[in-house]
């Protein structure tokens, strides 16, 4: 049975149709069709577009891939930045002698100063902060016995003392001489 529409129904359908027909030019175009289903997902998240939800869910694990990869990267880099910058500072600590604590400072002054190189940083703060030098004494003997004149000395005292003395008179008058 046929039905009559006013005429407020039938510009109602007809703009319907026209509303229609620019929705489905624009979502049949392949260069606005991902924008215009991405649109409607926003607006009705539980609506299916097949091809749509299927091209999200491969964009997702290539990018859930994608990061995965990156961060074992990155991971991987770190680690071997670690392991490189752990041997740079093994190294500087055994060439310099430095301690654990004079590293610590090291490091401080490294930070403070923007030094990036612990070699540089270690040369500046080696001239900065020279070490106190070794003692070379064993105990509180001199250990005369050691020297190689020790023998020649014990065996005749006085006949070793006039060998020097003219020793150093012979090395005073060459000096003379050479003026």
């Amino acid at each position: 049975m046929p039905r009559t529409l006013t005429d407020d129904e039938y510009n109602f359908l007809q703009g319907r149709r026209q509303i229609a027909d620019f929705v489905e030019s624009i979502y049949n175009d392949p260069t606005l069709a991902k924008e215009a289903k991405a649109l409607i997902k926003k607006k009705y998240p539980n609506i299916q577009i097949p091809d749509y939800d299927i091209e999200q869910r491969i964009e997702e694990r290539i990018e859930a891939s994608e990061k995965k990869r990156q961060d074992d990267e990155d991971a991987k880099r770190r680690s071997e930045e670690d392991e490189r910058f752990s041997q740079l500072r093994a190294k500087t600590q055994k060439d310099y002698g430095f301690t654990d604590e004079a590293m610590n400072r090291l490091e401080q002054m490294m930070i403070e100063r923007n030094i990036g190189d612990y070699e540089a940083a270690a040369m500046l703060m080696a001239t900065k902060e020279p070490r106190a030098s070794e003692p070379t004494f064993e105990s509180n003997r001199w250990n005369h016995e050691k020297q190689d004149s020790f023998k020649e000395v014990s065996s005749d005292p006085e006949g070793y003392a006039q060998r020097e003395i003219m020793k150093a008179l012979h090395a005073d008058r060459v000096a003379q001489r050479g003026r």
